[in-house]
């Protein structure tokens, strides 16, 4: 703009030197490119400047220079049409005297269309004023006085108030014009990046923004602060801790001197959400302390991501440790479990009812394992069809007898049509104990308790659903999301291990479902359990004999595991079905033991020393490949990730450990019944 102008002035002042009627013409000809650009120039900088410049762009910013396009050609060929001017004549004999010019319609048509736009120039800064900070009118009021001298010359001119000695004073006011800018670019900073950038900068930030003045008074505040904070109207003059004085954790961050931060769980109009509140100085160019500015981040999203990721590292650490320990335990659980069962076949009476007691301490480690296995998120489900209602009754029916003794009242509020889900009933058993017993704790010192037990069917969504409500003290909103950490416990020392809400976390994940806690209608906590309907068929599980009579016998079975207790009590099971069964203590004696002889079932333990059961697999396909159909691994840690890959590719049936005499058969029937 002011480069315009410059052309203007520059035109201006060889007309006025020029001593030649027709020399003066045409430096007066040259002067309009200047003369129609200034004012289109200045509309398109008003409109940055107060932020609005994107409405001004491409099509819009080409047609504010047709008139001044048209103009110009007009008054190149004026001599042709007299639209711009009529006549030319000297203002005295004088000479070098100045031309008297006599506008036609065109020059007032064009003068027009300037004055407009310089019009709307003015509007667009007036208007920015209330969207800006007071420090900054000053460099806006600088720009309209600046504008103001020139053109107030010209209207001047034009009218024939003052005839200046029938010279357009309009080029020499420009100077002062670049006088008032260079004054407020220097003492008012006037093409700061604050105001000419608000827009971008401040109004469309995602976090939300308070500017606070040096007596803490809010003198601005972006559309993401009023959202977070649901403020109805921005606050502007009101003292910040008054603003945030629902938000204790906020507000007290006014009170710190300088710069600071903080994080803090609120309460806002988007629900419990996690804030990350920043608070900076504001200072002049002097170093003085102007106001502060506090930005508040929602860091809600960032924060779970971050929980789940150490929730994810912590179950890949726990998972490799318990692959360990489950494979240890387990072989010494499936010796005394296997040698129950059959010492309780032998026996009667009180001996008999002691090892029953032996089984039943052992079939607990064995679901403590379990449980460990399941944390680490290490079992797939076997799923069937299940009855979600009958999975909730057969839980409250397990723990009725310590229900009535701590006078809990159990409400069954069941969907009487609930379709069945494909899961397996075992594990959803085992999280609907876990959630009932978790429920019964919370409320041993509440003089009510009342533990609800609901299902309900959304066929819009293909889910079924059912929740477990107590009338206990409930979980903080800060809580719910570390009640499923593993070892994360609220409760007392010795109440609890911190795995219960952990294994049912990745039962239900396993089943494609979501377990989410809230607050029970009327106070106490309330955890909710979604499953997906699935319209799949489960694979049938029972290839098992149904009656003595149909049991194979008589067959030759090869028991392959370094442990020796394990491979003899499996001898022992398989020779009182009538087989006969040879022992190897690992996978290399196995396959001398094959190339030597013939077997209708090899038994494997897969993690053994010298060759594991994937080394015997190989071996066994290189010498026979039709082995391999005869093949059944066992194994405590059949579930890690490598393992359960290599399984699920050659699709050998798996024996976990512990095991007992009737799962051995099924599983030895089931691969005679296929070779």
């Amino acid at each position: 703009m002011m480069l315009a102008a410059g052309w203007w002035s520059a035109g201006a002042l060889v007309e006025h030197a020029s001593s030649e009627a027709a020399v003066k013409v045409f430096w007066a000809a040259l002067e309009y490119p200047g003369i129609m650009a200034v004012a289109p120039l200045w509309l398109l900088f008003a409109a940055d400047y107060a932020g609005r410049g994107a409405r001004l762009r491409g099509r819009r910013a080409a047609a504010l220079a047709i008139m001044p396009v048209l103009t110009v050609a007009l008054v190149w060929t004026n001599g042709w049409h007299h639209l711009v001017w009529t006549t030319i004549t000297p203002s005295s004999t004088a000479p070098g005297a100045a031309l008297v010019y006599r506008h036609g319609p065109w020059f007032w048509a064009a003068a027009a269309y300037n004055y407009a736009l310089l019009l709307a120039g003015t509007v667009v800064l007036i208007a920015s004023l209330g969207r800006v900070h007071a420090r900054y009118h000053g460099q806006t009021a600088a720009l309209l006085i600046g504008l103001a001298l020139p053109w107030l010359g010209n209207a001047l001119y034009l009218s024939g108030v003052m005839r200046f000695g029938n010279v357009d004073p309009t080029p020499l006011a420009f100077a002062l014009t670049g006088l008032v800018y260079a004054g407020g670019l220097f003492r008012r900073r006037l093409f700061d990046l604050v105001p000419v950038a608000r827009h971008a900068l401040i109004e469309s930030m995602a976090d939300g923004v308070l500017v606070l003045d040096a007596q803490d008074r809010v003198i601005d505040v972006n559309p993401s602060a009023r959202a977070l904070l649901g403020l109805a109207t921005a606050p502007i003059g009101e003292p910040a801790p008054r603003v945030l004085a629902r938000w204790p954790a906020l507000a007290a961050l006014t009170a710190a001197d300088g710069e600071t931060e903080a994080d803090a769980h609120v309460d806002t109009a988007r629900g419990m959400r996690d804030i990350h509140a920043r608070l900076s100085l504001l200072l002049d160019d002097r170093g003085r302390r102007r106001g502060r500015l506090l930005v508040l981040g929602d860091v809600t999203d960032r924060k779970r991501t971050e929980q789940a990721l150490r929730q994810t590292e912590q179950l890949a650490s726990l998972g490799q440790l318990l692959a360990g320990v489950a494979h240890e335990l387990n072989n010494p659980l499936s010796v005394v479990i296997g040698h129950a069962t059959l010492l309780k076949r032998d026996l009667s009476g009180g001996a008999a009812a002691r090892v029953e007691k032996i089984t039943t301490a052992a079939d607990r480690c064995a679901r403590i394992v379990a449980n460990f296995l399941a944390v680490a998120r290490r079992r797939e489900p076997e799923r069937s069809a299940t009855d979600v209602n009958r999975v909730l009754r057969d839980a409250v029916s397990l723990l009725s007898h310590q229900l009535a003794v701590d006078d809990v009242a159990v409400i069954l509020e069941l969907a009487p049509t609930l379709p069945p889900v494909l899961a397996d009933a075992h594990q959803l058993h085992q999280v609907a104990v876990n959630l009932v017993a978790n429920g019964h704790q919370a409320m041993l010192e509440r003089p009510r308790r009342v533990l609800t037990l609901s299902s309900r069917h959304d066929a819009a969504a293909r889910r079924v659903a059912f929740a477990i409500a107590d009338t206990g003290p409930g979980v903080p909103p800060s809580m719910r999301l570390r009640v499923f950490e593993p070892f994360f416990t609220t409760k007392p020392v010795g109440m609890g291990s911190g795995l219960g809400l952990s294994v049912c976390r990745g039962i239900v994940e396993a089943h494609e479902g979501t377990i989410e806690v809230s607050d029970a209608p009327g106070g106490g906590a309330c955890v909710e359990v979604s499953l997906p309907l699935s319209m799949a068929v489960p694979r049938a599980t029972g290839d098992a004999p149904s009656t003595p009579a149909d049991v194979i016998r008589g067959r030759h079975v090869l028991v392959v595991d370094d442990e020796p207790l394990v491979a003899g009590l499996l001898a022992e099971m398989l020779e009182d079905d009538g087989h006969r069964v040879d022992v190897a203590g690992n996978g290399r004696v196995a396959l001398d033991r094959v190339a030597a002889q013939t077997f209708d079932v090899i038994i494997s333990d897969f993690k053994m020393p010298g060759l594991d059961g994937a080394g015997l697999y190989e071996g066994l396909a290189r010498h026979d490949p039709r082995l391999r159909e005869r093949l059944v691994f066992i194994s405590g840690d059949t579930l890690t990730p490598e393992t359960r890959r290599f399984i699920e590719s050659t699709g050998v049936p798996t024996l976990d450990k512990p095991f007992d005499a009737a799962q051995v058969r099924r599983v030895v029937q089931a691969v005679l019944r296929r070779a």
